[in-house]
């Protein structure tokens, strides 16, 4: 192969990556339209965040309107109190087991739902139902689903001979934090479901027929075609699926309000009940804090990953 001569040569330019503030600049008719929102959102936002933050180093009598400052006293009473490492322990079997409960029903309704077969109609809406079910309702119908002596499950399963007694599922302190999983998942799988069926609606068809004229089965298309052009929504859906159940409270607290012997207390409803039943803001607030910085890190990291391709694209074309 013949040399290129070196006054023939491009040089590659490499786009230097400006910082948050340079784009800031760059862009500032843009910010100056979205400017009235964006102050609403912080007001709405960032003073509850550091009323927050500044409550949680005060101690707040229950008989008194007076705050006390007690430095990061609430947060040593937190991480030594003995309800704490229990509390996190539910919180990440909830999350971790709703989240991927919820995934694997709702890939499977939604790789299900994807294929042209009859009656799919009726079967999109039957799967819809439990998602557009509010929280109160969903949580008061399996409470009495699961209700030892008048639920419909116990009962049913007694009449045909599965079980000689009834099933404690929110009584039993072994069972009650999979029952609300069980629950959740029921409750969330619809919104895994319609967000990869968004995904598998846009994978282009071609792929698929190049990978049968290649005489790629099922299992392999599936694999090597379906997953990596799924990964973006993936990662999109777990993370607002982790979120989410991280942050929920209607469930848990309507069936079992924490109960039995704080077996499924989790830290949303640990920060209510220590809040507005104990009237303890201060020791709510650090809780609350503490819950922050988990979600932070987590989306920090979730953001750095999902931007890490991008930055990579653009560095390329640059």
């Amino acid at each position: 192969m013949a040399n290129i001569p070196v006054e023939l040569a491009v040089p590659v330019l490499v786009r230097p990556r400006q910082t948050l503030f340079q784009q800031i600049i760059k862009n500032r008719h843009a910010y100056l339209y979205v400017g009235p929102a964006l102050f609403i959102m912080a007001l709405v936002l960032l003073y509850p965040l550091i009323y927050t933050i500044t409550l949680s180093f005060f101690n707040t009598p229950a008989r008194s309107p007076d705050w006390v400052f007690i430095g990061l006293g609430n947060y040593i009473e937190l991480f030594n109190h003995q309800l704490f490492w229990l509390v996190m322990r539910n919180t990440v079997s909830w999350t971790i087991g709703s989240t991927i409960s919820s995934f694997i029903l709702g890939m499977a309704a939604a790789l299900l739902v994807n294929n042209r077969l009859p009656f799919m109609g009726l079967f999109k809406a039957l799967m819809i139902i439990p998602y557009v079910l509010g929280h109160v309702t969903a949580a008061y119908l399996w409470r009495w689903l699961m209700h030892p002596d008048l639920g419909f499950i116990s009962m049913f399963a007694q009449q045909i001979g599965l079980i000689n007694r009834p099933i404690p599922f929110l009584q039993d302190g072994n069972l009650v934090m999979w029952s609300l999983v069980l629950v959740n998942t029921w409750k969330t799988f619809p919104f895994v479901m319609i967000m990869i069926l968004a995904g598998l609606q846009a994978i282009p068809q071609d792929l698929y027929k190049a990978a049968r004229v290649d005489g790629a089965n099922v299992f392999q298309q599936f694999m090597e075609i379906t997953i990596p052009q799924l990964m973006p929504v993936i990662m999109v859906t777990t993370v607002l699926t982790v979120i989410g159940n991280f942050n929920s409270f209607t469930i848990p607290w309507i069936m079992t309000g924490g109960g039995p012997a704080n077996q499924s207390e989790i830290i949303i409803t640990w920060i209510y009940g220590t809040g507005i039943r104990n009237l303890r803001y201060g020791f709510s607030s650090a809780i609350s804090v503490v819950l922050f910085i988990i979600l932070g890190v987590f989306s920090y990291y979730y953001v750095r990953t999902l931007t890490r391709g991008s930055d990579r694209s653009a560095e390329f074309e640059g």
